[in-house]
C-alpha cells in the first residue's frame, strides 16, 4: 500500500482542505465521518424506524428539579459535542457530518400520570420513534413529570455518535452543567478522531492488518441464524435473562489465567467458547467483541462512536483441558488485540463484503467482560444538586445479536451473567440452556 503521504495527496481537494483545516486547530462547516459512521448512516437511510441502533437510557430525579436549569444543562451538553447538534450527508460521493445543523434543544416535557408503568410506556415509545440522520441530530431528550418533585430524563443517542463510553460522559457532563461546575475545557471534535483514522487507512499498518484479518477468518463456518422475529413496525424485541455464579469463582480464573498467562477476559471467554462448542456441536467458535478504541489521552473525554468490534476464533475441538483451553483464548485474544485498530467495517468488507448490511456480520454471538460493574454505561448514578438520583431500568430492549453474554464481577465475589437475546421462544430456551451450561462450567473453577 502506498505510503500515508501520497495517499493524502490522492484525496479530493475538498478533503486535503478539510483534513489541513482540522491539522490546524480550525472547525469547518462540515467534517469527516468514520468507517462506521458510514455504516451506520447506510443502515439507517435503509430504515430510519430501526430502534436496534438507538440507546435509550433513563435517570430518574426525586425532589425540586429546576427545570430551567436542566434545559440550560442540556443544551450545553449538545453545544460541547458538535457530533451531538449534527447531521449526516452525503455529499461529493462521501458522508459528511454536517456540523450545527441540529441546533441544540432541551428536553420536550411529557406528563405521565400512572407512574412506573407510563414511564416504560414513554422510554419505548421514544425508542420506536427512530432517527432520520439526513435531517435530525443523533440525540433525543425527554422530560417525563410524574409530579412536582418527581421526574425521570430519557436520552437516547443514535450509534452513529455514542458507546457506552460516551453515555456516561454525556451523563457527568450533564450534572457538571445542572450543578454549576462545568469542564473547563472543550474536548477536541470527533472529527479530529475521523481525520485521523482516514490517515492511518492510508498507511501501511493498515494494510498489514487487513491481511491479518483476510488470514485469521478465512472459510468461517455458516452461522445457525434464525431471522430476528418482528420488523421495524415491531422491532426486534430483546429478553435479558441472568443468573449468578457463586462467590469463589472469580478466584479460580484468576487462578486459572495466571497459569495459563491469561485475563480473566481470555479465560472467561475460552470458558464460554467451549460451552458454545458443546451447545452447537462444533469445534470452530467465532464470537465478536469489542475494544473501546480510545488509543489517546485526547479521545477520552470526546462523545462519539469510537468503540470497534473485533472477531475471535478458536478451536475448542478434541479433548483439551481448562488450561489448554485457555491458552488457546489467550492466543486468540491476543492476535485480535493486535490488529484490532483496524475497522471492523473494513474487516467485513474484505470478509464477508455481502454481510456488511447486517445487523450483526459475520458472527451474530457477542461476549462481553464487564469488570467495572457497568460503569461505563451506567454505574453509579451522577450527582445533582438537591436531588435524588437512580437509573431506570427499560423493560424494552432490542438487540442486533442472537445472543450476547455479558459476564460481570461482583464486589461480593459472585459473577453475574446476563443473556441478551431475541424474545422468540427459541432464542430464549437458547439463551436460558446457555446460562445454565455457563454457570456450571464456571462453577467448576471453584478451588482450581
Amino acid at each position: 500500500m502506498a505510503d500515508a503521504r501520497s495517499r493524502i495527496q490522492a484525496l479530493s481537494p475538498d478533503r486535503r482542505a478539510l483534513i489541513d483545516a482540522l491539522a490546524a486547530g480550525r472547525r469547518p462547516d462540515r467534517a469527516p465521518t468514520t468507517a462506521a459512521q458510514e455504516r451506520y448512516w447506510r443502515l439507517n437511510q435503509a430504515d430510519p424506524a430501526d430502534p436496534r441502533y438507538l440507546w435509550p437510557w433513563a435517570l430518574s430525579l426525586r425532589g425540586p428539579l429546576d427545570t430551567d436549569a436542566l434545559g440550560r444543562a442540556v443544551r450545553s451538553v449538545l453545544n460541547r459535542h458538535d457530533l451531538l447538534t449534527s447531521t449526516f450527508r452525503r455529499q461529493d460521493g462521501e458522508l459528511w457530518q454536517m456540523r450545527g445543523t441540529a441546533p441544540a434543544r432541551g428536553p420536550r416535557l411529557v406528563e405521565v400520570s400512572d407512574g412506573p408503568g407510563g414511564v416504560q410506556r414513554e422510554i419505548e415509545r421514544v425508542n420506536r420513534r427512530g432517527r432520520e440522520l439526513a435531517r435530525q441530530a443523533p440525540v433525543d431528550t425527554t422530560l417525563l413529570r410524574l409530579g412536582p418533585d418527581e421526574h425521570v430524563l430519557v436520552a437516547d443517542i443514535h450509534a452513529i455518535a455514542n458507546d457506552a463510553w460516551s453515555m456516561r460522559l454525556f451523563l457527568d457532563d450533564l450534572a457538571a452543567h445542572y450543578n454549576g461546575s462545568p469542564p473547563a475545557s472543550r474536548p477536541v471534535p470527533f472529527a479530529e478522531h475521523a481525520a485521523r483514522q482516514r490517515r492511518w487507512l492510508a498507511g501501511e499498518e493498515a494494510e498489514r492488518q487487513a491481511r491479518h484479518w483476510d488470514r485469521a477468518l478465512a472459510g468461517l463456518p455458516p452461522a445457525p441464524r434464525p431471522a430476528v422475529p418482528g420488523g421495524a413496525a415491531d422491532g426486534p424485541r430483546c429478553v435479558v435473562q441472568r443468573t449468578d455464579v457463586p462467590a469463589g469463582v472469580m478466584d479460580g480464573v484468576r487462578a486459572i489465567g495466571r497459569r495459563a498467562g491469561a485475563t480473566p477476559f481470555m479465560t472467561l471467554y475460552a470458558l464460554f467458547a467451549d460451552v458454545l462448542g458443546t451447545l452447537t456441536g462444533r469445534t470452530d467458535i467465532v464470537v465478536a467483541s469489542s475494544v473501546s478504541g480510545r488509543d489517546t489521552p485526547d479521545t477520552h473525554q470526546v462523545i462519539g462512536c469510537f468503540v470497534n468490534r473485533v472477531v475471535l476464533r478458536v478451536d475448542v475441538g478434541g479433548t483439551p483441558g481448562d488450561q489448554e483451553l485457555v491458552r488457546r483464548g489467550r492466543a486468540s485474544v491476543l492476535a485480535a488485540l493486535a490488529n484490532a485498530r483496524l475497522p471492523f467495517e473494513h474487516v467485513v468488507r474484505r470478509v464477508a463484503p455481502h454481510e456488511y448490511h447486517r445487523p450483526a456480520p459475520l458472527t451474530d454471538v457477542m461476549f462481553v467482560y464487564d469488570d467495572q460493574d457497568g460503569w461505563a454505561a451506567t454505574g453509579a448514578a451522577p450527582r445533582f444538586t438537591g436531588l435524588e438520583t437512580s437509573f431506570v431500568e427499560p423493560e424494552y430492549r432490542t438487540t442486533r445479536f442472537a445472543l450476547l453474554l455479558t459476564a460481570r464481577p461482583v464486589p461480593s465475589g459472585r459473577l453475574v451473567l446476563e443473556a441478551h437475546c431475541p424474545s422468540d421462544p427459541h432464542h430464549v430456551r437458547t439463551a436460558q440452556e446457555l446460562l445454565r451450561r455457563c454457570a456450571l462450567r464456571f462453577a467448576r473453577l471453584r478451588g482450581a
